[in-house]
């Protein structure tokens, strides 16, 4: 199994103007990316975001007034805008909207949004470069990158980023932190960071800003975090999937099916999909060949101390190049149904489908749009 890598997205300041995604009109014959049957009605019960946010309903409808074909009034004008991260809170969920535009600053500060799931106005809580939702939705950890106007240039490696967390009001709930770049997940008990050159994972005291020990090994392959556990790979004569609880230091490994492992993340990771009990983690994972193409793509359910494959497996596109743009992930609804996202955004179209546990996947035709992350909202 390769060894995690972490890329983090750059943006600079050049003077040129902004770029931002156009919707296309859907083509009528676009190929299914998902194998299943075609499930009856139409809709999703969870949020997408992409260049626009849909909410749940059948079918999926826009958010009015927050995210438009990647532009956001939220954000500077002509700065091109995505959803990068959606996350499950009381009531709603919470969206950051990043700023993506070629012409902002290093580390352009995006917006955070508390989405409600009933048709109330979303509203502004915090401005951030990433994101991460403590347990139980009621902290939201924020961080903020290097803001300079000369692309990073004269920045030290040992730069520490003020992360601090908020509620879903925008009130600050904790003390100012300085802490390295890479908010990468969070916990009861403070927020928890990815070192972007090694890999390497750090817990934080949320009050003192002071590290706190770990039981992950040196050379941990982070996937994701989620409800205080962490998840990663380690390979020796097999290779493992490790789901860590960071209270307890207990740790359940899993041994991966020959030739998958999980997908090389982009920066910032999703957080750990976990069922409504957080008895299921959904993850999705990829078969290389041995010269290190992906020839499939699927999404894996561990739980009871076993892994197995779902049954609905991403349809392949014919090139490798084509293969290697396409998204796959999932996430649970409130009645513990599988979602499943696949998404090509070079050719702006996506599918969705669902499991209800037994049988094969049900399938929606495929639609227009990149939506890269998916979210139910979470109770209340």
């Amino acid at each position: 199994m390769t060894a995690l890598a972490v890329v983090a997205v750059v943006l600079v300041s050049a003077g040129r103007p902004a770029r931002h995604p156009v919707s296309v009109p859907l083509p009528s014959a676009q190929p299914a990316l998902l194998a299943g049957i075609p499930a009856r009605g139409g809709g999703t019960d969870l949020f997408l975001g992409g260049e626009n946010v849909w909410r749940p309903g059948r079918p999926p409808r826009l958010v009015a007034g927050l995210l438009s074909n990647g532009l956001s009034s939220l954000l500077p004008r002509g700065h091109g805008a995505e959803v990068d991260q959606l996350a499950p809170v009381p009531g709603g969920v919470v969206a950051h909207i990043s700023d993506i535009s070629t012409g902002a600053t290093y580390g352009a500060l995006g917006r955070v949004v508390f989405i409600p799931a009933a048709n109330a106005p979303a509203r502004t809580i915090a401005r951030a470069t990433m994101i991460a939702v403590s347990p139980g939705g009621r902290r939201v950890w924020v961080q903020t990158a290097v803001q300079s106007l000369q692309n990073g240039v004269g920045v030290p490696a040992s730069f520490k980023s003020p992360t601090w967390a908020v509620d879903l009001t925008g009130r600050r709930v904790s003390p100012v932190l300085y802490l390295p770049l890479g908010l990468a997940g969070a916990t009861g008990t403070g927020p928890l960071t990815l070192n972007l050159v090694t890999g390497q994972v750090q817990l934080w005291n949320g009050a003192t800003g002071q590290p706190t020990p770990m039981s992950l090994p040196a050379d941990a392959n982070f996937v994701a975090a989620g409800r205080d556990r962490v998840i990663w790979s380690s390979c020796g004569a097999s290779c493992l999937l490790h789901v860590t609880d960071l209270p307890t230091g207990s740790d359940v490994a899993l041994p991966l099916p020959r030739n998958w492992q999980p997908p090389l993340r982009v920066y910032p990771p999703p957080p750990a999909s976990f069922d409504p009990a957080g008895q299921r983690l959904a993850l999705p994972l990829i078969r290389v060949d041995s010269a290190g193409n992906i020839t499939a793509q699927a999404l894996f359910i561990a739980g009871n101390r076993m892994l197995r494959e779902t049954p609905g497996r991403l349809r392949l596109p014919p090139s490798a190049a084509a293969t290697q743009g396409v998204v796959l992930t999932g996430a649970w609804d409130q009645r513990a149904v599988l979602w499943v996202l696949a998404t090509n955004p070079s050719s702006g179209y996506y599918q969705l489908g669902f499991w209800t546990g037994t049988g094969p996947l049900r399938t929606f035709a495929p639609a227009q749009g990149s939506p890269v992350t998916l979210s139910a909202p979470g109770p209340g």
